[in-house]
Order: structure tokens, then sequence, then C-alpha cells
């Protein structure tokens, strides 16, 4: 399989680059680098122009299998106006990539019905040392081996935690809570109806998870969200990390009644992670604690 790199968003190190490149060859994978993916300047890789020149790039090569970020950061949401949708659309194929990326992900999936993987990414995943679940996950999600199946737990977990009883099913949609919040009142601004709504965050104190998650609310978001699955909500601080996570799925459940909400999935900017396909149907199990990547609706 081959996977075109991309930097979208913020810049990554050469040398981080690099690692990242032999590490997931020796998976099995070919990379096949856009032509700015190491560009800097500043916060962001490079340009507008020359980011979303290496998105068209990618999607328009027959050759390349998916598009796989770098990394998120930030500079993603600024590609949005200049993204040509019918060329995606007409050449479609899963990008990969998370945190920043979600914008473009929802985007892609509002506008043409593309599914991507949500998950870890070239750098900031494969050039991390990935754990063997999170490892194995992005590889069986990839391959469809997790494609009718029930989603796997690390460790001894045989569960998700069950916030609100109940059953769901619909497209899986969503990513990290601050990124889709800042896309209120544009052209894509979230609308959930009918999805299993995904969301996490980090490094974000409680009253701006709540903040955030009131704005959402306020701006019809929610309406019609078909059930909730939440994964991390961790903040550092003073040298510990505290977990916000109850705090989210509390405030959740008061935004959204009556719909099943489950909690604790292994999805969030710290390991072990989850490979999410956004788009695709999925079926939520509130009585249970699991969720089960449908093959069909």
């Amino acid at each position: 399989m081959t996977l075109a790199a991309v930097s979208p968003a913020g810049p990554v190190d050469p040398d981080d680059f690099h690692t990242a490149v032999q590490t997931i060859e020796q998976a099995g994978f070919s990379i096949r680098s856009m032509p700015h993916v190491l560009n800097r300047a500043g916060f962001l890789a490079g340009s507008d122009e020359e980011r979303c020149f290496d998105l068209h790039e990618a999607f328009r090569d027959p050759d390349v299998d998916a598009v796989l970020c770098t990394r998120g950061g930030y500079g993603s949401m600024r590609l949005l106006p200049l993204l040509d949708y019918d060329l995606i659309a007409s050449n479609p194929k899963p990008m990969i990539g998370f945190s920043d990326i979600t914008s473009l992900q929802w985007a892609l999936q509002q506008r043409i019905g593309l599914i991507s993987f949500t998950g870890p990414q070239l750098v900031k995943g494969w050039g991390e040392k990935l754990d063997a679940f999170s490892r194995d996950t992005w590889l069986d999600m990839l391959a469809g081996r997790l494609w009718g199946s029930e989603m796997p737990l690390p460790g001894k977990d045989k569960s998700l935690q069950v916030e609100r009883h109940g059953y769901a099913k619909g497209p899986l949609a969503g990513g990290n809570l601050a990124v889709i919040a800042a896309m209120c009142g544009t052209g894509n601004s979230p609308q959930f109806s009918d999805c299993i709504l995904l969301l996490e965050e980090i490094d974000e104190p409680p009253y701006r998870i709540d903040r955030t998650l009131t704005q959402l609310a306020h701006a019809g978001a929610f309406e019609g969200v078909a059930g909730v699955l939440l994964g991390g909500f961790v903040q550092h601080a003073q040298g510990g990390r505290k977990d916000w996570t109850r705090l989210a799925a509390n405030r959740i459940m008061e935004l959204i009644p009556g719909v099943p909400v489950l909690s604790g999935a292994p999805y969030a900017h710290v390991p072990p992670f989850w490979t999410l396909p956004l788009g695709a149907w999925m079926h939520l199990d509130a009585e249970r604690g699991r969720v089960i990547c449908e093959v069909e609706r």
C-alpha cells in the first residue's frame, strides 16, 4: 500500500520525519512524500497554497492508496476554502489524521461523504514508537479486518463505560472538540444529526470543556444526534495528569438528553489509541459497552 505523506497543518522536524518513514516502511508500507511536506513557515508547514497543493496532488495520484498526515497542530482549517472538492470526490481515498486534521475530515465528510481515518499519524504516531495495541488497531482498521467486528479494548478492559443505556446506529462523526467548535459559523459548521458523535480533548481546563460543549449545543450542532462516544479529556498540569472525562460526559448528557452515551474509548492524545473510520456506519451498544464498525448500514 502506498501512502502519500502530507503536512496540512504544523511543520515537522526533518529527522523526526525520516525516522517515522523508516518505521512505517518496516511495517510494509511505501511512503510517497509530497513536495512541501517538510516546508516550514512559522507555525505552519508552508503557505496555504503549498499545503493545499500537496493535498490535491496526493488525491490526484492514482498510485496513492491513502493520504497520511504527518501531524496536527494548527492550519488545516485555513485550507477549507481552497480545496477542490470535485477533484477529491473524483479520486476518493481515505485520509488518515487526528486533532487539527478534524476540520479537513469533517468538511470532506459533510460535503462529499468521504470516509477518513482518525488515529495515529506519521510523525505524531508512527514516529513516536506506537504501543502494540495502537499499532495493531491501526493496521487492522486499514486492512479492513475490524470492519463488521467489535472494536478491541486494551489491557484487561472488557467494556467501555456506560453513561446512558441504549443502542444507536449512524455514521461516525466528530474528532477534536476545540477544532469542531472553531468551525461554528463557517461554511462547514458542524451538524451531527443522525450521527454517532465522537469527541476528545487535550489540555483544556474543565470550564473550557463545558463552554465549548455549550457553544456547540447553542449552535445546533447536537440536534438529532443518535448517540455519543467519548474518548479522553486529559489535561496535563503541575507535573501530573487530570482526567475530565466524567465532567464532559455529565455535560453531554445534560445537553443531549435521551440518547445512549459511552465513555472511556481509547481515543485521545495519549495512548493507547483506536483508529476509527469517520463517515462509516457505527453501532453503539450502550448496554454491553461496545462499539462495532459496520460493513453496511
